[in-house]
């Protein structure tokens, strides 16, 4: 959450309750749900309504100067006790940047645990963001279900948020390219190809380059990529090539 605050210092409300909710409830329907912090610290107490709001157990842990990583243990612990306890929980959503929860996340994946990393853009190690089956910026969550009127591009009638700074469309273009060559399938499914680019990527978004949608995103890359049929309620894609072209 500190992170959060440093990296949107431009909000009144760096961690509003929507962010919160979303955490909840974007990987289907969570079992267990843990916080963990001095909660009788202003900085971390002021969440405490909109977090208990969401059905999250506030686990406390006092501040001890002697045991920087006191909070860091109790997590990797209760994430293997709930591991071997309740192996149907197939999905972890680890809300740190800390690469040294970086074994953890290995290990959870060794079991065939999907992991979704989530933190903000200054503190995220690249070691972590490496083994996580996905990594979410909270900016980008935070822009997506609960945008300002600033961070919008005011010449966009869509109301779609303004590509987040760093993040080059050219970039994400050959890595889509990169992902359609891999996938072995001729015209791949539009979930297919979006999941191989968060596998070859994990921090990939397309919320990073102003777009609310995947199918948004493609239709920047029109030049790139075109709509070859349809795969149930999917499209499936391939990529333009110079014969398209002529």
């Amino acid at each position: 959450m500190l992170g959060a605050i440093a990296s949107l210092p431009g909000r009144v409300d760096p961690v509003p309750p929507k962010a919160l909710t979303w955490l909840c409830r974007a990987y289907g329907a969570t079992t267990i749900r843990r916080a963990y912090g001095d909660w009788a610290d202003p900085r971390f107490g002021r969440y405490q309504p909109a977090l208990e709001r969401n059905g999250i157990d506030l686990v406390q842990l006092a501040h001890e100067p002697d045991r920087k990583n006191g909070a860091d243990i109790r997590m990797a612990v209760d994430a293997m006790e709930t591991l071997l306890i309740h192996p149907g929980v197939d999905a972890f959503v680890l809300v740190s940047g800390d690469s040294d929860f970086s074994p953890l996340v290995a290990k959870l994946r060794e079991h065939g645990k999907h992991v979704i990393g989530v933190g903000a853009e200054s503190a995220a190690s690249a070691r972590l963001v490496s083994v996580c089956s996905e990594y979410k910026l909270f900016g980008s969550i935070v822009a997506r279900v609960d945008p300002q009127p600033d961070t919008a591009d005011a010449n966009d009638v869509t109301g779609a948020p303004a590509a987040a700074p760093g993040h080059k469309l050219a970039d994400a273009e050959a890595l889509l390219v990169t992902a359609m060559e891999q996938i072995t399938t001729a015209t791949p499914t539009a979930a297919q190809v979006k999941a191989k680019m968060v596998a070859l990527d994990p921090a990939f978004d397309t919320i990073h380059y102003g777009c609310r949608s995947f199918r948004d995103f493609l239709a920047r890359l029109k030049h790139r990529v075109r709509t070859a049929g349809t795969s149930g309620h999917d499209i499936t894609l391939a990529l333009i090539t110079s014969a398209d072209e002529r």
